[in-house]
């Protein structure tokens, strides 16, 4: 077998050309799941004014579709192994986009909405736990950190998306808003169908194996013996990005505005350029882990604390080096872009439609916790400062947490330096 096509179970017969393909199909139902986040943005200034919600009602409807994620995370990856990852994420394409059509027919209904959006959120919560593992399993290691990196960067190209086509649209536009997060999922869906290899007998026969040795393919299964231990750390792992990310950009603007007195255009600028820095962070941090290992990107995370405290301690007069340290930030923020791959090969492959979902959305549970206490300390005596201390000390217990974690690109190091180099073979002849 070509040394190119190690590993990739599903992607070892087609060309490079042809899992590309296959990839970019996985990558359009990615995209439309980071997307449909921003339905938020279409729908609530008609909601609160055009159908009389109150603002809390329409900020509960976006609420129960995050509560719905971590269910949805969870029985998907039991699918996965049940029919196979292609056949779930179909599934998954296919329901959030009619979840996402189901309020048009009475936007008006603030049950409809609140309904539909719990199951489109439940069925979001799949697809990072479907998708990543259907890339992992078509191309080798040497390219799983980019691949995951380019999908998890496209949470920010969304986000720039949206802002521009709802500018561009408008209020009075709403439902086409809406039908942009309903067709191209299902086009998804379609192209992942033709285009993604089957994996339904790859899966039936990783049942059959454990069914030998008498164990099945389950979350049970997969946190025993030294995995419990890894399965737990990540997820706290996941829980200290999320607070730490979310703990300072919940909170960066408002520390320029109403802390440092800058105005809203010049704090919004600042936040932008961070955005676009982690945009750029992503897929750099996915390529150093596919060269130089999974967790070289801990670099990026300390980073975080360190650009954090200069942060804090900048004045209004350095509008200039708040644009340079937030790119930067941007930019270390971006270590999670190969955390898809990492979570799939830090437990054995037979778990891989299990522990990718599990692993990044049960940090979610930790940052429900988590995020209330970081911003009560800003209504303390400490105020902000203590609140970009207390994430500071979060970024760091995460880089000291993934210190100790296994590094997974040992098996690809292992390969190159055993194989012999061309030349020495044609020597050798």
């Amino acid at each position: 077998m070509d040394n190119q096509q190690e590993d990739a179970i599903l992607g070892q017969h087609l060309s490079m050309p042809r899992r590309l393909a296959a990839f970019a199909a996985i990558l359009i139902v990615y995209f439309f799941y980071c997307y449909n986040f921003m339905v938020d943005i279409f729908v609530r200034p008609t909601l609160v004014n055009e159908f009389g919600f109150t603002l809390q009602q329409a900020s509960s409807i976006f609420a129960v579709m995050s509560l719905g994620t971590i269910p949805g995370t969870i029985v998907a990856g039991i699918c996965c192994s049940r029919f196979g990852k292609k056949r779930t994420l179909i599934a998954i394409a296919v329901l959030y986009a009619l979840m996402t059509y189901i309020p048009l027919l009475s936007p008006e209904n603030y049950t409809l909405w609140r309904a539909a959006r719990f199951i489109t959120g439940f069925c979001l919560g799949g697809v990072f736990g479907t998708s990543i593992p259907l890339v992992a399993e078509l191309f080798p290691q040497k390219y799983r950190g980019k691949l995951a990196a380019i999908c998890t960067s496209t949470f920010s190209v969304a986000m720039i998306f949206a802002g521009q086509l709802y500018g561009a649209l408008g209020d009075e536009n709403w439902q086409l808003l809406v039908w942009t997060a309903i067709i191209p999922p299902l086009i998804g869906a379609a192209l992942v169908l033709f285009l993604v290899p089957d994996d339904a007998s790859y899966m039936k026969k990783l049942r059959e194996e454990a069914a030998v040795e008498n164990t099945k393919i389950s979350y049970l299964e997969m946190y025993k013996g030294k995995y419990l231990w890894i399965g737990i750390a990540v997820i706290l792992l996941s829980g200290t990005n999320f607070v730490a990310y979310s703990g300072f950009s919940n909170n960066a603007t408002t520390y320029l505005t109403t802390v440092l007195g800058m105005s809203a255009a010049t704090a919004g600028t600042i936040f932008s350029i961070q955005g676009i820095g982690q945009l750029i962070g992503y897929n750099f941090w996915g390529f150093m882990s596919d060269r130089y290992g999974r967790k070289i990107p801990i670099l990026g995370m300390v980073a975080c604390s360190a650009l954090i405290f200069i942060y804090s301690k900048l004045g209004v007069e350095s509008i200039n080096m708040f644009y340079l340290v937030s790119v930067i930030l941007g930019m270390s923020f971006g270590f999670s872009g190969a955390w898809g791959a990492y979570y799939t090969e830090l437990f054995p492959n037979k778990f891989r439609s299990l522990s990718a979902g599990i692993s990044f959305n049960g940090g979610r549970l930790i940052s429900t916790i988590g995020l209330p206490l970081v911003a009560g300390v800003s209504a303390s005596t400490w105020g902000m400062q203590g609140l970009f201390t207390v994430v500071m000390l979060v970024a760091l217990a995460g880089a000291v947490l993934w210190f100790f974690l296994p590094e997974t690109l040992v098996k690809e190091k292992s390969m190159k330096q055993t194989q012999p180099k061309q030349s020495e073979v044609n020597t050798a002849k």
